[in-house]
């Protein structure tokens, strides 16, 4: 799919100057900085190989003063690439959260949802793969060396900071997930729940003698 380029400005926390200006392409993607900030940055689409994402309680001894919104991205080389930008006491907090999620979603739609078309084929084709320390199967997932759980015991309960994996029927076999923590758990919570839904579906259409 060719996607129009599209720019997303970050400004100043007090005034209205930009800051860093995030350019996206199919090419891919630019993090053009003001002046005196840093040297700018491009990453091919084809070098990105993970991203992870949060928002960070700025504390003081007593009290929350600001948050800190941030982006990371990792080529295939382990190259890093930092979107960061915090609010104090409040100031542009809103803004700054708009500006975070519309990062986060042409993040996906330009180059992650690609990714994600990938590792479903591979599922697909029933070929073995590792997604954000999950291993698939085609009959299940496994992860850190315990027993394989079958699809129809897979079970996921998602916050808004992470997610958890686990075997419906013993709950000491989970997986925690953490977007901020971990590289690509968006992507495997997707795929997971890609899944899952079309087994639930394919489950139905057998009971139903379809």
């Amino acid at each position: 799919m060719n996607h129009p380029k599209r720019i997303i400005e970050v400004k100043e926390l007090l005034r209205d100057k930009t800051r860093n200006s995030v350019i996206f392409t199919d090419q891919g993607l630019t993090i053009e900085k003001s002046f005196g900030l840093g040297k700018s940055a491009f990453i091919a689409s084809a070098d990105i190989a993970a991203f992870r994402f949060g928002v960070r309680e700025l504390k003081g001894f007593r009290y929350t003063f600001g948050r800190q919104y941030f982006i990371e991205l990792k080529d295939f080389k382990h190259n890093l690439y930092r979107i960061k930008f915090s609010s104090f006491y409040g100031i542009k907090n809103k803004e700054y959260y708009r500006v975070w999620a519309d990062l986060l979603q042409d993040i996906w739609d330009y180059y992650l949802a690609n990714q994600l078309n990938y590792y479903s084929e591979m599922f697909n084709i029933q070929q073995v793969f590792d997604l954000a320390g999950v291993t698939f199967h085609a009959d299940g997932i496994s992860w850190n060396k315990q027993q394989k759980v079958t699809w129809d015991k897979v079970g996921l309960k998602s916050c808004q900071s992470h997610f958890m994996i686990h075997h419906t029927d013993n709950p000491d076999q989970f997986k925690c997930c953490v977007f901020s923590i971990d590289w690509n758990a968006v992507v495997l919570q997707s795929l997971l729940k890609d899944i899952i839904r079309e087994h639930a579906r394919v489950k139905r259409g057998i009971r139903r003698g379809f």
